[in-house]
């Protein structure tokens, strides 16, 4: 965990650093495939995608054309969402994208979410499971527990991607409060770049309390702890991780 939570803070700072994060979500999920892919509102296109795993020598398909045929995409939103839970098999079976797509990259299922939304741009990640294979029982509690820090790394992509220029995300962005950063450290140290904005101190340290007891599920944290720091530098809390 603490090398997949790693790279996806390497993701926050160089948008160069995705397809290692990619790789290692599959390998901590035991999944065969993963995606992200960055859409365009105003073209309705494929700005950015990566691919990697079962669909990754797909991609160019899925971005000149397969895109406009997505189904799915578009019906994902915070949650994480089963691509066999959300569309009936019979429209699945008339569906250019997922026969002609899905099915030839060899994935049998997709789990997927929105990682961010702007105004012009949004940002979604899904994982896929090969056919033959199923899902292992604990990856949606694993997606769970990343879940803010691909979120983090998705928002620093955009800002990267328009110029570093700030954009709110209506799914994340509070209309006050400050931004509060999230730092694990028990001599390494794995930083929280872009923080989260939430109404007050309380609202953070109750934040920082619930990464800590995810954290302390994967016994990879125990001794370390969430350091919650505001804007300012000045540490809010700090709160061991307990296995």
């Amino acid at each position: 965990m603490q090398s997949l939570l790693a790279t996806i803070h390497e993701a926050t700072m160089s948008s160069d650093a995705w397809p290692d994060a990619l790789r290692r979500l599959m390998d901590k999920a035991g999944v065969a495939g993963a995606a992200l892919i960055v859409t365009n509102k105003t073209t309705g296109t494929v700005d950015e995608a990566v691919f990697c795993g079962l669909s990754a020598e797909f991609k160019s398909r899925y971005v000149d054309h397969y895109a406009t045929l997505d189904p799915y995409s578009p019906l994902l939103d915070t949650r994480w969402i089963m691509l066999s839970t959300c569309l009936p098999e019979a429209l699945l079976r008339r569906s250019e994208w997922y026969n002609e797509f899905v099915l030839s990259c060899g994935v049998r299922d997709i789990l997927g979410t929105r990682l961010t939304d702007t105004a012009d741009h949004s940002v979604i990640l899904g994982i896929h499971q090969r056919i033959g294979r199923q899902f292992p029982q604990d990856v949606e509690p694993l997606m769970a527990t990343i879940t803010e820090p691909l979120r983090y790394a998705a928002r620093c992509h955009l800002d990267r991607l328009n110029g570093d220029q700030q954009f709110r995300d209506p799914q994340t962005t509070k209309p006050a409060g400050g931004r509060y950063f999230f730092h694990i450290e028990n001599g390494a140290k794995y930083p929280d770049e872009c923080g989260s904005v939430l109404l007050s101190p309380r609202h953070a340290a109750e934040r920082g309390l619930t990464i800590a007891r995810e954290l302390a599920r994967d016994g990879d944290w125990s001794g370390c702890s969430v350091v919650v720091i505001d804007e300012r530098g000045r540490t809010i809390t700090r709160v061991p991780i307990d296995s």
